[in-house]
C-alpha cells in the first residue's frame, strides 16, 4: 500500500485516514526499530505559516546506518548520502553499497518521470527522486521549489510502524492526528533525530488567529496532551504549534 504527502502538507495514510501535521518540526513518518524516516515540516510564505514538508532523512539499520537526505531545490537544497551530495542533475544515480561490499542497500535516481501526487504542481519543472530501499520499500520524493511531496510504497513491517503514515493495521479510525502523538510523541526525541539540527518553530500571526477558534475544552486537552508528548523542555512557540495539531489535525483540507 502507499502513503501520500502533498502540499501542506496533506496526507493519506497507509489505511486511508486523512490527518493533518500543520506546525514546524520534525516529525516521524515511519517509525521502526530498524527502519526511520522522519520528515521536516515547516510553514512557507505561500501556506500562511501551515508547514509543508522540506525535507525527508531515512536511515536506521536496514540500510546499515547510512543516512539519505532529500531537501528541495531552493536555497541550494540538495540530496545526500551521509552528508555528501549525490545525484545532482536529472538522469543521474547512485547505488550506496552494503559494509561488506556483497552488494547495495539502496539506489536512488533523480529524473523527471513519474506520476505527481498532485496533478496541481504539473505545471513545473519535475525533480523526482526515486528511493529503492530494503524490505520492499519504494519512495518518490517530488522535489519542488520550496517543498517535497512525497509516496511511499511498502508492506506492513514485521516489527510494527508508527508515525504519520500511521501503524498501517488496516484500521484507519486509530491514525488521528491526536493518537500517533499519544503514541509515538508531538516531535521526534532528541535522540532519535536523523537530521543534525532543529529548525526554529514559528507560529503565525494567522495561525494564532486561527487557534482562538478552537473550543475551550479541546484548547485545554490538547495543552494537557501537548505537555506530555512533547520531550525536554518545549519552547512557548513549540507548545502553541502543538496545541494547532491537535485542534485541527483530522481537519481534511
Amino acid at each position: 500500500k502507499t502513503c501520500q504527502f502533498w502540499g501542506d502538507p496533506h496526507l493519506v495514510t497507509f489505511d486511508g485516514a486523512r490527518p493533518s501535521f500543520y506546525g514546524d518540526g520534525e516529525y516521524w513518518i515511519v517509525k521502526n526499530p530498524r527502519v526511520s524516516i522522519q520528515g521536516r515540516f515547516r510553514g512557507t510564505k505561500y501556506t500562511y505559516g501551515l508547514a509543508a514538508t522540506q525535507g525527508i532523512a531515512i536511515g536506521g539499520a536496514f540500510i546499515e546506518g547510512h543516512l539519505i537526505e532529500v531537501q528541495p531545490m531552493e536555497d541550494g537544497g540538495k540530496i545526500l548520502v551521509d552528508g555528501v551530495e549525490v545525484c545532482s542533475n536529472l538522469g543521474s544515480s547512485k547505488k550506496i553499497p552494503t559494509k561488506n561490499g556483497q552488494g547495495f542497500v539502496a539506489s536512488i535516481t533523480h529524473d523527471d518521470i513519474g506520476e505527481l501526487v498532485d496533478q496541481a504542481a504539473s505545471q513545473f519543472a519535475r525533480h523526482m527522486v526515486h528511493i529503492y530501499l530494503p524490505e520492499g520499500i519504494h519512495m518518490t520524493i517530488f522535489r519542488w521549489t520550496n517543498y517535497l511531496d512525497l509516496k511511499i510504497t511498502m508492506a506492513p513491517l514485521p516489527e510494527g510502524q508508527d508515525g504519520s503514515c500511521g501503524n498501517f493495521n488496516g484500521q484507519a479510525s486509530d491514525d488521528t492526528t491526536q493518537a500517533i502523538f499519544e503514541r509515538i510523541g508531538a516531535r521526534i526525541g532528541e535522540k532519535e533525530m536523523l537530521f543534525s539540527n532543529r529548525i526554529p518553530v514559528k507560529f503565525t500571526y494567522e495561525e494564532k488567529q486561527m487557534l482562538k477558534t478552537c473550543p475551550k475544552a479541546t484548547l485545554e486537552e490538547a495543552e494537557r496532551h501537548c505537555v506530555r508528548e512533547l520531550s525536554g523542555a518545549p519552547t512557548e512557540q513549540l507548545m502553541e504549534s502543538c496545541k494547532f495539531d491537535v485542534c485541527f489535525g483530522m481537519n481534511e483540507h
